[in-house]
């Protein structure tokens, strides 16, 4: 009887370290979903701080004009902005050629 009482135990322990091994493994797999989501919203929102940074930088006037078309090289190639911004970058290369051309 004593044997069969040592193998439910030795069972019952491996069935007790299988459950806290699978526990161990989803918390880490969630953990890092979370983490993997949180860095992408975080992507995002500096993506969109970036071009809100380039917008501010484009359309207002007190800025030299070479940092104007920079920044909308910047918008509109690298991070395809379009818009109303994107027309007023193509007037300040317009006011750039011809300003630089005479």
């Amino acid at each position: 009887m004593s044997s069969l009482t040592e193998q439910i135990i030795a069972s019952a322990a491996v069935l007790s370290a299988l459950g806290v091994i699978i526990t161990a493994i989803v918390t880490a797999y969630k953990f890092i979903r979370k983490w993997d989501k949180w860095r992408e919203e975080k992507d995002a929102h500096d993506k969109e701080n970036y071009k809100a940074i380039l917008r501010l930088v484009i359309m207002t006037p007190e800025m030299p004009l070479s940092e104007r078309i920079e920044a909308g090289d910047t918008y509109v190639n690298k991070l395809g902005g379009n818009g109303g911004v994107k027309q007023k970058y193509k007037e300040l290369l317009a006011r750039f050629a011809e300003e630089y051309r005479e």
